[in-house]
């Protein structure tokens, strides 16, 4: 699930450990991929089950717990991130570093998070984590802000 990435090389030089990362999710319409799939394969278990034969798409209210905000979002991102993501074993050391990342981003209601954060969550190196979402394939849809 790779694509070459947009940005120049010079653009990807600039970044460093607080530069932010978020998944852009227009890329995996570019990319002529199905992230509700995707998505729908990141549930815990339980949840693939209830839910096998459900549109998993439909919008729902969200409130931001730091800010109160309410947004719409996709039924699927909010049971991910509510529920999914609190889960023992949601992320687990045989977690590959991408998926894992995504996951965190996931359950961080996708806000923009850098290396050392999205490290200190997956306890993985923040440098082997900026290293492979600056190369030069994007991972998930994973990008800079």
């Amino acid at each position: 699930m790779t694509e070459p990435a947009q940005d120049s090389p010079a653009k990807l030089n600039r970044l460093d450990l607080e530069t932010e990362f978020h998944i852009e999710y227009d890329w995996w319409e570019r990319a002529d991929r199905d992230l509700h799939v995707f998505l729908r394969s990141q549930m815990c278990e339980r949840h693939q089950e209830i839910y096998s034969d459900s549109d998993l798409e439909a919008m729902v209210d969200h409130v931001d717990p730091r800010t109160g905000e309410v947004s719409q979002t996709a039924f699927v991102q909010d049971l991910l991130a509510r529920h999914c993501s609190q889960e023992e074993g949601y992320i687990t050391p045989q977690t590959s570093m991408i998926n894992a990342i995504f996951r965190t981003l996931l359950a961080n209601g996708n806000r923009p998070m850098s290396s050392r954060q999205l490290a200190d969550q997956i306890d993985r190196p923040p440098e082997t984590i900026l290293r492979t979402l600056s190369g030069s394939r994007v991972y998930k849809g994973i990008r800079p802000v």
